[in-house]
């Protein structure tokens, strides 16, 4: 699954073509159907004769919102969800592209003043822009991978859900976009907490922590994309057999609303929350905290960053 870090990064990319004119629209012939089920994405036509209108138009600008791309055309956005393996090439005129290795058919190419920009695997809607940008507005605050993120804000969104079990909750697109199923894993495992328990066993200060170690291991994600380092080094639990901090076997099984794989060490992450105040796994960072922690690629935090969680 194309998890935010990775949705962000191909935004990234598309932005260096703002400005640039489309030339031409091609769909291909097996058009993915939808999906964003789920995910709260209310649905619009999305009928292919509607690119026609893109043709002449600039591409004025590109945002992200957790796993969804915002391709904005004027008045027109393409609305891009990548799925579990989708992508975008860009080529452009007189470059050669070694790298990329995609053989799939695109679902939709558009050739542009500077070269060509095709989608793979992936979901193309057509939206209005205001519509795209709204929706982008209303949940920029609680993108895990953004800029705009409030930690404040996503702790409140959290906490509503009271009676759902964590797993569940952090994969919930309209809480925390751009979480995925490698980011849910180890931010329990950070956190210190299993997956099965409530929203409505935690203190406030629980769900705080567990909302800053997703964001903290989501920007970590973000990182060793962008620079090309494997993020499988600083994964505790999450496809792994034996536990990256105690070595204890990792229990794995399917848990929540969807039947997701999930992987905790029973060790490591308590049932019960109140442990971590008692036991002073957090306050404490001569200890625990960096037991928990990943030094090696500083997502320790400061003594006085994590003592302002509490």
């Amino acid at each position: 699954m194309v998890e935010g870090p990775g949705c962000k990064l191909k935004g990234e990319r598309l932005a260096r073509l703002k400005g640039q004119h489309v030339v031409q629209t091609q769909w291909g012939r097996n058009r993915p159907k939808d999906a964003s089920k789920g995910s709260g994405v209310e649905q619009e036509d999305t009928t292919s004769e509607k690119s026609d209108h893109l043709v002449g138009l600039p591409l004025s600008n590109v945002e992200t919102l957790g796993k969804e791309l915002f391709v904005y055309f004027g008045e027109t956005c393409l609305r891009v969800h990548f799925g579990m393996n989708g992508s975008v090439q860009i080529k452009l005129k007189g470059q050669k592209n070694k790298g990329f290795q995609k053989t799939s058919e695109p679902v939709l190419t558009l050739t542009l003043t500077v070269g060509s920009v095709s989608f793979h695997d992936c979901t193309v809607q057509i939206r209005s822009t205001s519509n795209c940008h709204d929706k982008y507005v209303q949940f920029q605050h609680l993108d895990i991978c953004s800029s705009h993120f409030s930690l404040s804000q996503a702790t409140r969104t959290v906490s509503c859900h009271g009676d759902r079990m964590l797993c569940d909750v952090l994969l919930d697109q309209t809480v925390l976009p751009g979480v995925g199923n490698i980011i849910k894993n180890e931010a329990l495992f950070d956190s210190g907490l299993q997956p099965s328990l409530k929203v409505l066993q935690l203190k406030e200060e629980h769900v705080k922590h567990l909302v800053k170690m997703t964001r903290d291991f989501s920007m970590l994600f973000y990182k060793c994309r962008k620079e090309g380092r494997a993020l499988s080094r600083h994964c505790k639990v999450y496809n792994k057999q034996c536990c990256g901090q105690c070595q204890g076997r990792i229990t794995v099984c399917r848990m929540g609303e969807n039947g997701r794989m999930t992987y905790f060490c029973e060790r490591c992450q308590t049932r019960d929350p109140e442990t971590i105040i008692n036991n002073k796994r957090v306050i404490d960072v001569g200890h625990t905290w960096y037991y928990r922690g990943r030094r090696s690629n500083k997502r320790a935090s400061s003594q006085q960053n994590v003592r302002e969680l509490f």
